[in-house]
């Protein structure tokens, strides 16, 4: 949906998930780094609880960057990806106007995540796969709950996507 808006606006898009690695390494010591660099294994078998908390904390220190990196890109440009946080776009003075924030179901998270080979593979030297896959999904449930109540709080629209409709069609329902 994002590259479909960039298109239509006639400019880019900035992934904020493409840049996670860069910036980790901007701010060593700090949260951001811990998660890059802690084995996969071992950010799976903490608490949902704290995993969602550990990554609200890397995207808030990531966000700077981001906002950096977005000023310095000329033209209209759509930024997408999770370290956007409701909270921190609100605080940029993004109006609610100008953000939407598409939150999967659980459901289909699981769903389009058991397709990825990549997710697979990042999972491959995890003593339990299966469960690490779990944990992963009830973490990313659980964010999700959190940045769709985030939005709502302060007003910006959330649509939830469940696989039902196909992105273009949530895109003409957006902005069509």
């Amino acid at each position: 949906i994002a590259g479909l808006l960039a298109t239509a606006l006639g400019g880019t898009v900035y992934s904020c998930d493409d840049r996670v690695g860069r910036h980790a390494a901007s701010t060593p010591g700090g949260v951001l780094a811990e998660l890059v660099s802690c084995p996969v294994g071992v950010r799976l078998a903490r608490p949902v609880e704290r995993q969602v908390a550990d990554v609200l904390a890397g995207y808030r220190e990531q966000f700077p960057l981001i906002v950096r990196d977005v000023r310095a890109i000329s033209g209209p440009v759509v930024v997408e990806g999770a370290a956007l946080l409701p909270e921190l776009v609100a605080g940029a003075g993004v109006p609610a106007a100008r953000a939407v924030w598409l939150v999967p179901t659980p459901e289909f998270q699981v769903r389009h995540y058991e397709r990825r080979t990549w997710a697979r593979e990042l999972l491959r030297d995890v003593p339990d796969p299966d469960r690490a896959f779990r944990r992963w999904m009830r973490r990313d449930a659980r964010f999700a709950v959190v940045v769709a109540e985030q939005a709502r709080a302060l007003g910006y629209r959330v649509v939830v996507v469940d696989g039902s409709r196909s992105a273009a069609e949530v895109f003409a329902d957006l902005f069509g």
